[in-house]
Formats: C-alpha cells, sequence, structure tokens
C-alpha cells in the first residue's frame, strides 16, 4: 500500500489516551485537561485542573489523574453495593440513579413511567453544563433547594403543567431515598414537590374538540394511530398505558377489552374490563396483535419494486405524536384552544426563525401543545358524570373501583354490566356526530 503522505498524517488526529471507558480532553482554550466518559448517550466531564502537552498527547500528570479518576470511580461503585454506607458527598448522582433503574425500578410492572421524567432532568443536567452552572461532580449532596428551583423553573418554560412537574421531581428523590433506604448513602438531601401540583386539572375538551382531533390524526397517515387511540380512550375510560400496550389476541374477547394482560399483576392504578360499544366495535373487528401501532407509507421506490404500501411498527408511546396531532388541530381550528405561544422563563415570546426552504420572510410563532393523552380521560371522565352514569359504573370502567372478593372477577360477565356507561359512550358519539364523522367506521 501507498505511503501516507505527510500532509495526511498531520490531519489525522491523535488517537485520544483512554483508560477503562474514560478518556482525556483538552480543553485548549483554558489550557486544561478533562476527564470524560459516556453516560448512556451524553458526554460526561470533570476537570482536572491539569494543563501542559498538546491535543492527544496529555502530560504525565493528567494520565496518572486519569487512572487515579478510574479507581475511584471503581470504588464507588463498589460501595453502591457493599453493606457499608458512604457520605452522599463521595457518591455520583448517575450511579445512584443508574443503580436503581436496574434494581428497583426495572422490578416494577410500571417501571417505565419514569423514564420520560429521567430524559427531563438529562436535559436539565445538559443546559446547566451548557451555561457552566452544573456542579462537578455531580454528587448526591450537591443536590439543594437552588437546583430544584432552577429544573421547575426549566420546566414550567416548556409548558409543564404542576402534577407533570412533581413527577419528574419523583424521579430525583425516589432514587436518592431509595439508596438512603437500602444503606447505600448515609444521608439524603431533601427534595422538596412543587406548589400547586394538587390542583384539579380543569382542561376538558369538548365533543367538537375531540371531532377536530379526531379528523387532525386521521388526516396524517403516520398519527392513524393516535386516531384509534382516541377511540379507544373515548370509548373504554381506559389508561393511557394500558392502551398503548393493549393486544388484541389475548386481551380482546367475548365483546370486552380485557385491560389487565395476562401475567400482569394488578396495582393500585387498577386496569379494567370493558365492553367494546358499537361505535368502536367496527375499528377492532380485524385487528390482530398490538392495536396501537405506528403506520408510515413506503417509498415511491418501494412500491414500485413491488413492496408495500405501509410499514407498521409497534408503538411504545403516543405522547410525542398526540402533541403533533393537537399542534395539527390548531391549525385547523386556531379558535379552539389547542396551543398557545411559548414563552422562555422571562416570561417573553418564543419564535421560530424563518423556514430558508418554504422561502418564508417572517419568523413564526414557537406553539405549545395544550392537553395531553390524560386530557381524553379527564373529558370523558366529567361527560359519564353530566349525563347521569352511576359513579359505581365510570370508576369500574376508569379503574377505580372498590370491588373486592373473588365476586369481583365475574362482575363483567352480568348482561347489565356497565349498561348506563355504555349508553352515555354512545350519546357522546352522537355528539360528536354533529362536527364529523371519521368516528364511524365506513362500511366495506
Amino acid at each position: 500500500m501507498p505511503r501516507r503522505s505527510a500532509a495526511k498524517a498531520a490531519a489525522t488526529p491523535p488517537a485520544r489516551f483512554e483508560l477503562g471507558g474514560y478518556w482525556l480532553w483538552y480543553r485548549a482554550n483554558r489550557d486544561d485537561w478533562a476527564i470524560c466518559w459516556l453516560d448512556g448517550r451524553t458526554t460526561r466531564r470533570v476537570q482536572t485542573g491539569i494543563g501542559g502537552g498538546s491535543s492527544g498527547h496529555p502530560p504525565e500528570a493528567a494520565k496518572e489523574r486519569l487512572a487515579e479518576f478510574v479507581l475511584e470511580q471503581k470504588a464507588k461503585r463498589s460501595a453502591l453495593v457493599s453493606s457499608a454506607p458512604v457520605p452522599p458527598t463521595e457518591v455520583l448522582l448517575q450511579e445512584v440513579v443508574a443503580q436503581w433503574l436496574e434494581r428497583h425500578v426495572s422490578e416494577l410492572s410500571d417501571g417505565r413511567r419514569y423514564a420520560d421524567s429521567v430524559l427531563n432532568w438529562e436535559r436539565f443536567w445538559d443546559q446547566l453544563r451548557r451555561q457552566n452552572q452544573l456542579p462537578d461532580p455531580l454528587v448526591v449532596s450537591a443536590i439543594n433547594g437552588r437546583i430544584v428551583d432552577a429544573f421547575i423553573g426549566f420546566r414550567r418554560a416548556e409548558g409543564a403543567t404542576p402534577p407533570t412537574i412533581s413527577r419528574d421531581l419523583a424521579a430525583l428523590r425516589c432514587p436518592i431515598n431509595w439508596a438512603l433506604k437500602e444503606e447505600i448513602i448515609t444521608s439524603a438531601p431533601r427534595v422538596k414537590d412543587v406548589k400547586g401540583k394538587d390542583a384539579r386539572k380543569e382542561l376538558e375538551w369538548s365533543p367538537e374538540q375531540v371531532a377536530v382531533i379526531l379528523e387532525a390524526a386521521w388526516a396524517n397517515e403516520a398519527r392513524r394511530h393516535v386516531h384509534l387511540f382516541t377511540l379507544i380512550h373515548c370509548s373504554t375510560h381506559g389508561r393511557t398505558e394500558a392502551i398503548v400496550e393493549l393486544d388484541a389476541d389475548t386481551q380482546i374477547r367475548d365483546g370486552l377489552i380485557y385491560f389487565n394482560r395476562p401475567g400482569r399483576v394488578q396495582t393500585r392504578k387498577r386496569r379494567s374490563i370493558v365492553p367494546i360499544c358499537p361505535t368502536l366495535a367496527p375499528w377492532l373487528k380485524d385487528v390482530r396483535g398490538k392495536v396501537i401501532r405506528y403506520r408510515v407509507p413506503t417509498s415511491d421506490k418501494t412500491r414500485a419494486a413491488g413492496g408495500p404500501q405501509f410499514y407498521e411498527r409497534p408503538t411504545n408511546e403516543v405522547r410525542n405524536a398526540f402533541r403533533g396531532v393537537l399542534l395539527d388541530a390548531h391549525a385547523r381550528r386556531p379558535d379552539l384552544g389547542f396551543a398557545k405561544q411559548a414563552m422562555d422563563e422571562a416570561g417573553r415570546k418564543l419564535w421560530l426563525p424563518p423556514r430558508e426552504k418554504l422561502r418564508d420572510q417572517e419568523r413564526r410563532p414557537k406553539l405549545q401543545a395544550i392537553g395531553s393523552p390524560n386530557t381524553l380521560r379527564h373529558t370523558i371522565h366529567t361527560w359519564h358524570q353530566r349525563q347521569g352514569v352511576p359513579q359505581a359504573q365510570i370508576d369500574a370502567a376508569a379503574g377505580h373501583s372498590s370491588e373486592q372478593g373473588s365476586g369481583a372477577n365475574y362482575t363483567h360477565m352480568r348482561p347489565e354490566y356497565l349498561r348506563e356507561f355504555i349508553a352515555s359512550t354512545e350519546a357522546f358519539w352522537r355528539a360528536v356526530d354533529e362536527h364529523t364523522s371519521v368516528h364511524r367506521r365506513p362500511i366495506p
């Protein structure tokens, strides 16, 4: 093979100095070597305060500090699984969270609910890092009221409600308290809650608003799974997670939906058994396997070669797609309040730059969707109460039933089971009929 030229060799960046998954990175503008490592897909770093050398050629002092750091991290990880608790000043927060996810959350039947909150904290840490405000290193004892207040402001600026922020705070409080209970750390800092978390959620949608949401979802092939999700939600009063996980082969039979899948242990957030109402029945008639599936048209090239018109994938969450549908619904009917202009922490309106490809001349407001999949649950709950449905039936469908004992296992087999609830559900769909027919399955 021909020898590379001196110019090419000089242009090739030197190999980094790495040890045990950690490496040295030279910050030339500060003349400082940093120790770096990957935490998931995020790069973490700690400054050493050691200068000299050049990129790819660290001084011996920096190499020695890296070796010491690797040993320190191994010792701290060992401390997490040992019987001897250590001070919170000696344990990285990310190690506590990782152990909590692995040893505790993974054992929960609904542990996935923590995933989004953990990612929200990761985005917050990244913002602090960019602003040079992240404690270095980020140990458990670094958590204080100032950091928690900053996170609350960060999430409020994104439009998160107090109950949502409270759930995010639990994703920080729970691993710290778990580490204290498991005698991993000797003490735990207090993580306060956000004010207003218990405020009643007043947002609900009218049949007209639900009609516009359904039309916006149906109009976009990539979001038609949100259309079916909304139909099931308003027809059953089921929980969002239960609907997303629904499998037709094992959970739909004899005109009933069994939201608690086989083998899953019931939790405090019970999953109910609900009759399939007449409006929903045609949409579920020929469904097999996972019910909520993401569907996208294939390319022209694929179809020209005799390939499928669409490809489908099981959907594990609908929150982002639902948010997109709300923004589309807002574009259709801005008078119905599906979105508002986003604001920064100082209360200033946020704008997006003009789109060059579309030759926009003016910037656009950055929109923030108002509502969530759970707003559907509140909407239909309130509808049934106004229709005079017995509270026991509403609670049974919602998973709030207090029925106990073996008799509760056979309630759904009675002919009158949730009769008023189903009648009220059909009344809701008749109200939607006044604004659209997109919820009515066409006869083939």
